[in-house]
């Protein structure tokens, strides 16, 4: 199984505020280096519906191709998921009618017993199947991909019923005459096994269209005639449509998002800290009351890696120094606000991640520097306000805002 490694996960690390007119920070020129992966996913995401609509044609003994008498109907169904671009799996359920010949020797020697030679029974398999993405095996995972060669092997159980009534006729003829040729009709189970190939195209981002044909092997039973062989086959020809469900981010397939290299976060936090004396807040947000109060946005603010809400050690000294701000401030609070960048998963779900950014400062604060909950308010914004607009990956952060206190 083709296995993607994360190397690093990128952090949106610089909390610039704006700078002054007369002198502004170069703070652009220092970024961390990012590399393209595959966003993180999870147990639910991936799935996928399948329909299939074809035809079978049987490879066991005294197979013939009858001028299509051979060939049966088939439909299916299958659930399924893929773990990685490469890799999935699926569960198929099928519905068959297979067409057999008999003994053509017999067919020759008591033509009005046997007609043409055909019988005919119904099948279900199921199987448990492995999907194997060629394109993205052998090549990088392109998103743009819309042909795909995908292997199939799997393996079930086939269930034979309704076997036709000629089979009834054969048999009595067989037991009169002793002519060798029983057909069981009670039916039966059977272990199968199967492999083949899917030829993909991806219609639009929820659908494919697909082309599937699989040789699948099972017990010499099964059409209810043993000889002297082990195995029979059929082989499984059908066309249909998957019906891709929406993941955690809303998509339908795996997206690649821009992360950098950890190394890189830590370094860029030192510069921006070493550069964050240097910089002005961005304007004051005002409180209406009986008169106008400036609000102050303090310098200290606690940036976070993309898609999560952990606190880094790094980070900690600056929440440290939010609770400093309220121990010397004793006549303001804090609103505690979060925020997530607007590129980065959709709406929904940057407002809970937001949320809980903001609430792992408040927690940090009250549990571990011991303020008290009374003075700090949450907030979050989620990626409806971007307060650092020049750089996206700034806006991964909670920021810290006075408010005067209530006495």
């Amino acid at each position: 199984m083709k296995k993607l490694i994360i190397v690093g996960l990128a952090a949106a690390l610089a909390l610039p505020s704006f700078a002054q007119t007369e002198r502004k920070a170069d703070i652009a020129s220092v970024k961390a280096d990012s590399v393209t992966v595959l966003k993180p996913y999870k147990a639910k995401d991936n799935w996928f519906f399948g329909v299939y609509a074809g035809t079978n044609f049987s490879l066991s003994e005294n197979a013939r191709f009858k001028r299509g008498k051979m060939f049966g109907p088939s439909f299916g169904l299958s659930v399924g998921k893929w773990f990685s671009p490469a890799v999935g799996a699926r569960l198929r359920w099928a519905i068959l009618q297979q067409h057999h010949l008999a003994n053509t020797e017999l067919i020759d020697a008591f033509p009005e017993t046997y007609g043409n030679g055909v019988y005919k029974h119904g099948m279900t398999s199921v199987f448990f199947d492995g999907l194997f993405n060629f394109n993205n095996i052998f090549a990088k995972y392109r998103e743009s991909t819309r042909f795909n060669v995908i292997g199939v092997l799997g393996i079930g159980f086939n269930s034979t019923f309704g076997f036709s009534d000629n089979t009834d006729y054969w048999n009595e003829m067989d037991a009169k005459w002793d002519n060798g040729y029983h057909v069981d009709t009670d039916g039966g189970t059977y272990l199968a096994i199967h492999a083949g190939l899917m030829l993909s195209y991806k219609l639009n981002n929820a659908i494919d269209l697909n082309l599937e044909a699989t040789y699948n092997a099972t017990d010499d039973a099964y059409n209810g005639v043993r000889y002297d062989r082990k195995y029979d086959g059929y082989m499984y020809i059908v066309g249909g449509m998957t019906w891709h469900f929406k993941d955690q981010y809303g998509d339908r397939r795996f997206r690649y998002v821009t992360m950098t290299d950890q190394a890189k976060i830590d370094e860029l936090n030192r510069k921006i800290n070493d550069q964050r004396a240097q910089l002005v807040p961005p304007p004051p947000v005002t409180k209406v009351e009986h008169k106008v109060v400036e609000n102050e946005v303090l310098n200290m603010t606690v940036s976070f890696i993309i898609d999560k809400y952990n606190i880094t050690d790094l980070q900690k000294d600056n929440v440290k120094a939010a609770a400093k701000y309220l121990e010397d401030h004793p006549d303001v609070n804090l609103v505690i606000t979060g925020y997530a960048d607007v590129k980065t998963a959709y709406p929904a779900y940057n407002l809970r991640l937001s949320k809980r950014r903001a609430e792992a400062v408040y927690n940090m604060m009250v549990e571990d520097f011991n303020v008290d909950p009374s003075r700090i308010r949450v907030d979050y914004k989620g990626d409806t306000v971007q307060p650092y607009a020049k750089k996206n990956e700034w806006n991964r952060v909670v920021i810290f805002v006075t408010e005067p206190r209530n006495k």
